[in-house]
């Protein structure tokens, strides 16, 4: 006898889970509480009788049996949406446009702000902040994705979105009482980090761009997203690395500061990508245009305001 499935909200929470890579996220996906997600995936571990996750202070990871069951489930979403699709075509099915966390919060949806009223961007969309790179596109659903990388995404059509600057940044009260402190010495002062990160340069790599020999170990926080490590900066908690895209906006409104210092230009670039043969279609054309304008736009902004961190 064929054993009994699951409920739909156990399974719905243990895909996002395994796309987003953290309970917090999937509950903010789905809006949940993360202790409710939490008890959804124990339930569903419980009910199959194997561990899903590993878990652990920076989030979780699939174990062997939760990478095995995450594409039979993913895909049970999937081929739901589709035949229900297909029974109603006439229905209209929202765009999934999924987008690097740090980027979707400080970058995206700023400029998303009232630009839903416009005709060339009037679309249905439905936004989910994920971090995707070419060895997990299949565990999400997405009909665009704005990702960081290095442009290598086998079977999808691929544009470049824009390129990021790297420098140092801090609060505006924290350069007040430090001043512009110099490559050689910034060092000596509290750092921030990005941990768990393939693309981004870290301080070792910035340290070694300047010409300045990194300390052996720097303690301080170490976060698993840009976006937090940067808030921190901006509450004066000490020095980040910051990226154009990112720490902009908190420019203007003074709630950064760049340090002078040469920028060092990220290896690593925002793509725009979508699966091969969909980016003719009217609504993710339109949707892929409106994406490159924005990016031109801002790129064009920085220049005027701030040329030191164009690159």
């Amino acid at each position: 006898m064929a054993q009994r499935p699951p409920p739909t909200p156990m399974l719905q929470a243990f895909v996002s889970a395994a796309q987003t890579g953290s309970f917090a996220r999937a509950a903010s996906e789905l809006n949940l509480t993360a202790s409710a997600i939490s008890h959804q995936i124990a339930g569903l571990e419980e009910w199959w009788g194997v561990q899903l996750f590993e878990r652990h202070s920076r989030g979780v990871n699939l174990t062997a049996a939760g990478q095995a069951l995450l594409p039979v489930t993913d895909g049970f979403f999937k081929d739901l949406d589709a035949v229900l699709h297909s029974l109603n075509p006439g229905k209209s099915q929202p765009l999934y446009l999924s987008c690097t966390s740090s980027l979707c919060s400080t970058w995206l949806i700023p400029r998303m702000h009232g630009s839903h009223a416009e005709s060339s961007f009037n679309l249905d969309l439905v936004l989910t902040s994920t971090d995707m790179n070419s060895a997990n596109l299949g565990a999400h659903q997405y009909d665009v994705a704005v990702v960081m990388g290095y442009g290598d995404y086998p079977d999808h059509h691929v544009e470049l979105l824009m390129r990021d600057a790297v420098f140092p940044v801090c609060s505006s009260a924290f350069y007040r009482e430090n001043g512009d402190i110099a490559p050689a010495d910034i060092a000596r002062y509290p750092l921030i980090h990005r941990v768990d990160d393939l693309v981004c340069p870290g301080w070792e790599s910035w340290f070694a761009f300047q010409g300045v020999a990194a300390p052996p170990y720097h303690h301080g926080p170490r976060f698993p997203d840009s976006s937090l490590a940067i808030s921190l900066a901006a509450k004066g908690g000490g020095i980040s690395l910051g990226r154009t895209a990112l720490v902009y906006d908190q420019l203007e409104d003074g709630a950064l500061v760049a340090l002078s210092c040469p920028v060092m230009m990220s290896p690593a670039a925002y793509y725009i990508i979508c699966r091969n043969g969909r980016q003719s279609e009217p609504n993710i054309a339109r949707l892929i245009d409106w994406l490159k304008v924005s990016a031109r736009e801002f790129l064009q902004e920085v220049g005027v305001k701030y040329p030191q961190i164009c690159g």
